[in-house]
């Protein structure tokens, strides 16, 4: 392949794997017994046009591939699937999650795997390409099974870490509750709803995967692809349990927070009713008009003020203790 060409290729001939030989892409793809790997990095229209030329794919399948953005499916040209499947990965740093849509075409002797920059979940797959037995790996439907697989198998450790970060939430919950443990209860429940988002069409595709009229996947791996859908199937609980959990613990906070505020209340009643009652009695002394009559010409009226202002004060606080609101 050029050097500036956008599409690597892996070649699997039996017990051979060959990445990025050096036959040109046509001749190639002429060749029978062997398995063709075409990954294209963010390819542009051109390019594209030239594998769907090629390998003659539909022109809708194709501006599905270069327009991205699209739900997981399973499309059934006959001759070829149209798959749109999504790996998932943490962003760094923080809990969010980055999802990397990967739109394949796979025929029989071909796979075409098409997504924009860098694809970690790639790599895995020539891993296991690479690690895979020599009479498995080109069996029909085996590439399309292990890209499958492998991308499913990345929302396992995203999940694993968002479980980990909602119970320290829950912990922060009960020791230092504030408006930022509500922000990252809110930042990991966005990220559950992206995951959902992908994870349930994503397990509703296989269906189709599973037929057993499709001669597209060899009946041996069928089995495979029953793995692979009852893998979104734990996924999916997994998702809607947590955002239970998250819910719970939202409601937790709030109820925290109501509580909270409701004993600043109590404690600032308390202090406006003792108050009170001192202005009261201040206030009838502090009236402006002609002291003539008791207690205001009374050589003790001030003292004895003070200690009705004393005994008020002493008085409420023993029924607020006695309705426990101290």
């Amino acid at each position: 392949m050029p050097a500036d060409d956008p599409f690597r290729v892996v070649v699997l001939r039996g017990a051979e794997l060959v990445v990025d030989p050096p036959e040109p892409l046509e001749a190639l793809a002429r060749r029978d017994g062997q398995v063709l790997w075409v990954d294209g990095t963010s390819p542009p229209p051109e390019a594209l046009a030239r594998l769907a030329a090629l390998f003659d794919l539909h022109p809708l399948a194709v501006e599905d591939a270069l327009k991205r953005r699209q739900r997981p499916k399973v499309e059934d040209y006959e001759r070829y699937l149209f798959v749109t499947m999504h790996a998932a990965r943490l962003r760094a740093p923080g809990h969010g999650v980055v999802l990397d849509e990967i739109d394949a075409f796979y025929g029989r002797g071909f796979v075409i795997t098409v997504h924009d920059g860098a694809a970690p979940v790639l790599e895995e797959v020539r891993h296991r390409l690479a690690q895979a037995p020599p009479d498995v790996r080109t069996a029909d439907g085996y590439l399309l099974y292990v890209l499958l697989d492998t991308a499913v198998d990345t929302f396992f450790p995203v999940l694993d870490a968002l479980d980990a970060y909602t119970e320290r939430l829950e912990d922060a919950l009960f020791t230092r509750p504030g408006p930022r443990t509500m922000d990252r209860l809110f930042q990991a429940k966005r990220a559950l709803l992206h995951l959902r988002r992908v994870a349930a069409p994503q397990r509703d595709a296989m269906n189709v995967l599973l037929r057993h009229d499709l001669p597209l996947v060899a009946p041996a791996l069928r089995a495979y692809f029953r793995d692979v859908h009852d893998h979104l199937l734990r996924i999916t609980e997994q998702i809607d349990t947590h955002r239970d959990l998250l819910a719970g613990a939202l409601d937790v906070y709030l109820s925290l927070t109501s509580n909270r505020l409701n004993e600043v209340m109590k404690v600032l009643t308390v202090i406006t009713a003792v108050f009170a009652s001192l202005a009261v009695i201040s206030g009838i002394y502090g009236m402006n008009f002609e002291r003539a009559y008791p207690p205001f010409d009374w050589p003790w009226g001030f003292p004895a003020a003070l200690g009705a202002m004393a005994a008020s004060v002493i008085i409420m606080l023993a029924v607020f203790r006695r309705l426990r609101w101290l």
